[in-house]
């Protein structure tokens, strides 16, 4: 199954770009020639550093889901979504100052990227919010209780963790479609060698 097809109409969406232009030239602005432009881009690793910050979210959020469906540790489940949605600032930064590079093309694909995963952010957001209403302590402190103590989450906390997950799955498909399909982020020194 190769869903290409279904990617490529966002490339063509030249109603982002009123959007898309003015945000971009805004971050260059900001950014350009700055220490901290190299260091959201990864000029010092050589590669975007955006794919290398949103696995953490990823992974944590995969993990949280994981213990879900599973049914294993709802305290465990929440921390790390809570986990997720600390570090995914540092996906968001990344991303924003690589997006800001790319052509407008790319660009296009690149909002509907950041739109999907905004939406699995807040998705993430609901669920944690949700379970830390109903969790024996503080998020942070320790629970002196034995495990089974911790209260399941609630149906609709676990339901919008999966949602989240699915979201965040298809904000990856793009993400994927823009480094593989359209080459953003990669080097010319790749392309050269035929990578």
């Amino acid at each position: 199954m190769d869903l290409t097809a279904l990617f490529r109409p966002f490339e063509k969406a030249s109603l982002l770009d009123r959007v898309s232009d003015p945000v971009a030239a805004r971050l260059r602005s900001v950014l350009s020639d700055t220490p901290v432009d190299g260091l959201l881009r990864g000029t010092f690793v050589g590669h975007p550093m955006h794919p290398i910050m949103a696995y953490s979210s990823v992974g944590l959020w995969s993990s949280a889901v994981f213990l879900d469906v599973t049914g294993r540790s709802p305290d465990a489940a929440r921390t790390l979504i809570g986990a997720g949605l600390v570090t995914a600032p540092t996906a968001l930064a990344t991303g924003w100052a690589t997006w800001s590079t790319l052509t407008r093309e790319q660009r296009r694909v690149g909002l509907v990227h950041a739109s999907t995963n905004a939406v699995a952010i807040g998705l993430f957001t609901a669920s944690y919010k949700r379970r830390a209403a109903t969790a024996p302590t503080a998020p942070g402190v320790a629970v002196e209780a034995a495990p089974s103590a911790v209260p399941e989450p609630d149906a609709t906390a676990k339901a919008l963790a999966l949602a989240g997950f699915a979201v965040a799955g298809l904000g990856g498909a793009l993400g994927g479609h823009l480094g593989y399909n359209m080459g953003a982020g990669v080097s010319t020194r790749a392309v050269a060698a035929g990578v």
